[in-house]
């Protein structure tokens, strides 16, 4: 899904640059998917994100190649059954929505990119907007730190109730795959249920 940046401010840490490479991120979903299972699994080849993604080679490195120009992947120097490994780098930052300012980590980007696979985050992403799922993972971090309820959650959101309970917990999944590797979130993969964790609509090679 393409749209329109939901902020104006930079990011802290790199400058132009990264102020770039999360606006993309944050208004192109697909990219942020292809973003989020390239860094799970780094270092892989494009071959196999494909297989992970089910997406056609032309796309997958088109992705790769972008998310290269923005300077949050590489090429490596290395192989693995003839083809080229790939790397990908967290991106955080700073991101300023109608509500407040956020840090923009790997757990953010991701919930944005499930929007294109996960139809409650796709639904509620349509229904209430950006700035209202960013807001969402806050309030999902603060359920995770037994500071709010899933009905809390909703009312803190202003949306019913049965909206904010799906959404917080296709968020909470993602959380549980993706923050390992988020260095501005804290790990919740020891608090998450391994199922959620196996339902989120990220994959981890073995």
């Amino acid at each position: 899904m393409a749209g329109a940046p939901i902020g104006k401010r930079g990011c802290e840490e790199s400058g132009v640059s990264m102020f770039f490479a999360v606006q993309r991120l944050l208004t192109d979903a697909d990219l942020a998917y292809f973003y989020t299972d390239l860094l799970l699994n780094s270092p892989t080849t494009v071959k196999r994100a494909m297989d992970r993604q089910g997406i056609v080679k032309s796309t997958a490195y088109k992705y790769a190649n972008e998310l290269a120009e923005l300077g949050v992947a590489e090429e490596l120097d290395e192989y693995e059954d003839g083809a080229a490994l790939w790397t990908a780098e967290p991106v955080v930052g700073t991101w300023e929505t109608e509500a407040a300012e956020i840090v923009v980590s790997p757990v953010v980007i991701a919930v944005y990119g499930a929007s294109t696979v996960d139809d409650d985050l796709e639904y509620f992403l349509e229904r209430y907007g950006e700035a209202t799922l960013l807001h969402a993972i806050v309030e999902t971090d603060a359920y995770l730190q037994g500071e709010q309820t899933r009905r809390g959650l909703a009312t803190a959101l202003d949306v019913p109730s049965a909206a904010g309970i799906a959404v917080s917990q296709a968020i909470e999944a993602i959380i549980g795959r993706v923050s390992p590797v988020d260095p501005a979130f804290p790990d919740y993969s020891g608090d998450v249920h391994v199922r959620a964790i196996d339902d989120a609509p990220y994959t981890v090679d073995a």
